[in-house]
Parts: C-alpha cells; sequence; structure tokens
C-alpha cells in the first residue's frame, strides 16, 4: 500500500511539473519556476515592500497636488491664481520677506507651495486603500501569542506590541475600536515585542498561566506611567491570585525565556518596529489607522 501511495505521489509530481513552466535546464534536467520561487521568496518579498513604499510616496504626493486643487476649486478659481494669491499673501507679511532674503527667488514658490500642501495633508481626512505585499515567512502563531475574540475565526488580527512603548500604548485605543466591531468575528492575538523582556511583558506572561492575561494587559496599557512592581502586585492581589505564587512565576527562568525566545524569534522574522500588526500573516506596513485597518479586515472576511 506504501508503495502504492509513493507511486501515485510522484506521478502526481511529475503532472503538475509538467505543467509548469521551466526556467532552465541542466544536462537534460529541467528546472522549473517553484525551485526558482523557494529561493528568491525574501529577495521578492523585499522588491515589493519597496514597491508599495514607493507607491505610498507617490500617493501621498498625488493626494497633496489635489488637495490643492480642491482648495482652489472651492474659492472657484483656477489652482495657478490660488497658488499665486496664497504666495502673495505669505510674501506680504514679515516671514515672507526673510524667507525671500535667506533663499534664492526660484526656490520660494517652491517651499511656500510645499509648505501649504503639508498643511492641508495634516488637516484632511484620508484614507489610503493600498494593500501591503504579503510577507511569506510571518507566521507568529507558533509563538507565545494570547488570543481573545472569536477563537474558532479563519481572520486573524495579532499585534506585536510592547508595553513600555507609547505609541503601542496610543494604538490601544484604536484596537479597542476595531475589537469592539469586529470581535465576533476576528481571532485577536497579542505578543510581547519589546528590546528585552521587562516587568510588564513579564508579568502579562505570568499572568496567563492564571487566565488573567488579558485583564494584566488592558489595565497596563490604560496605565499613565510605566508599572513597577508594586503596581503590577497590587493588581495580581486586586485580581485574587496568591501574590507570592504569581511573583515567583513572574521571576522565574522559564518565563523569561519564554519571553525572550519569542522577542529572538520575531527579529528573525522580519518584525523591527512596535506596534507591527499582522492580519493572516499579512505585515502591515505604513498605518495605525482605524479606517485603513477596518478596510484590510473587511477585504479578510469577504475572501
Amino acid at each position: 500500500m506504501k508503495y502504492v501511495l509513493l507511486v501515485l505521489a510522484v506521478l502526481l509530481f511529475s503532472c503538475s511539473k509538467r505543467n509548469e513552466e521551466v526556467v532552465a535546464e541542466i544536462n537534460g534536467h529541467k528546472l522549473y519556476a517553484s525551485e526558482l520561487s523557494q529561493v528568491t521568496t525574501q529577495e521578492t518579498f523585499d522588491l515589493l515592500n519597496m514597491a508599495y513604499e514607493i507607491k505610498i510616496r507617490a500617493l501621498d504626493d498625488l493626494i497633496k497636488q489635489k488637495l490643492i486643487e480642491y482648495e482652489a476649486l472651492d474659492r472657484g478659481v483656477l489652482t495657478d491664481e490660488f497658488l499665486n494669491a496664497y504666495i502673495d499673501s505669505i510674501m506680504g507679511d514679515s516671514a515672507g520677506e526673510y524667507m525671500a532674503d535667506l533663499l534664492p527667488k526660484n526656490r520660494v514658490r517652491s517651499v511656500l507651495v510645499r509648505h501649504l500642501a503639508d498643511s492641508l495633508f495634516n488637516r484632511a481626512q484620508i484614507k489610503r486603500y493600498i494593500y501591503p505585499p504579503k510577507q511569506p515567512n510571518c507566521v507568529v502563531a507558533d509563538l507565545c501569542v494570547q488570543y481573545r475574540g472569536n477563537l474558532d475565526a479563519t481572520t486573524h488580527l495579532i499585534v506585536a506590541s510592547d508595553f513600555n512603548c507609547k505609541r503601542c500604548a496610543e494604538f490601544e485605543k484604536t484596537l479597542k475600536r476595531i475589537y469592539d466591531k469586529y470581535h465576533d468575528r476576528v481571532k485577536f492575538g497579542f505578543i510581547n515585542f519589546a528590546d528585552e523582556p521587562n516587568l510588564a511583558s513579564l508579568a502579562c506572561e505570568a499572568a496567563g498561566k492564571y487566565g488573567k492575561f488579558w485583564e494584566f494587559h488592558d489595565a497596563i496599557f490604560s496605565y499613565d506611567a510605566l508599572p513597577d512592581s508594586a503596581y503590577i502586585f497590587d493588581l495580581a492581589r486586586d485580581l485574587g491570585l496568591d501574590v507570592a505564587a504569581y511573583k515567583q512565576d513572574v521571576l522565574s527562568a522559564e518565563t523569561y525565556d519564554k519571553v525572550n525566545h519569542t522577542i529572538d524569534k520575531l527579529m528573525e522574522r522580519g518584525l523591527f518596529a512596535t506596534p507591527t500588526i499582522i492580519i493572516n500573516n499579512r505585515l502591515v506596513y505604513i498605518t495605525n489607522s482605524y479606517e485603513e485597518l477596518t478596510k484590510l479586515l473587511d477585504k479578510e472576511l469577504q475572501n
């Protein structure tokens, strides 16, 4: 029976190869596109991501151009008329005169137009829907991920985050809105990604042994300062844990090694900043925007 299965496997493999593109021949042996793909996966991803970043920059420039055009349209004038009037208004004050003394005349206009575009861009409500390339090796489910939401959902959103990171704490406000909207359809995960194991990450990892990870997670992120040991152990007491036993878990080599191993593996898999969002093994670059992330989730949920 094993022999029959082996023969079938060889035949299936051979058939699939026959239908595949041949990229080279070596002394009569065919080299297939899939084999080439296996050794160029990371390089291809890097190029795709470079192209994605180029598109994002070009999109922002295009948005700024359109914002100026829309501003002129709202005022009922041509774009050039609007820009000339804007530049004249700036050049008439002391700041404009100072700028004119510092910069060559042909540079003044471009600096002022760029300043106007940046100002309009910063005030505008902008939603970008360019989807980033999928990172082929960004699978983290085998590491220390804590989950909540719909644990049976096929759509996963995992955040690699650091309890001691201000940007991460700020992003938690956005993430809470996303969780409230999708918790019944999406499996939400959190994975510690600090520079090194710290008190907060160790405290949450240890709390997970008692089924209290998310209580610690939410409390620490909502705390206005870096949590110290007094705060951590008071929190454990408030949540009904045996503080002495919990303290041993927090300080144990096992907990430290587990968190440290996760950090090392995340770095090996291409993560370099916090917070990093991973949707169905897709690294999401550039944005922490509620609108853009919900758009990505909606797209995954439709697949």
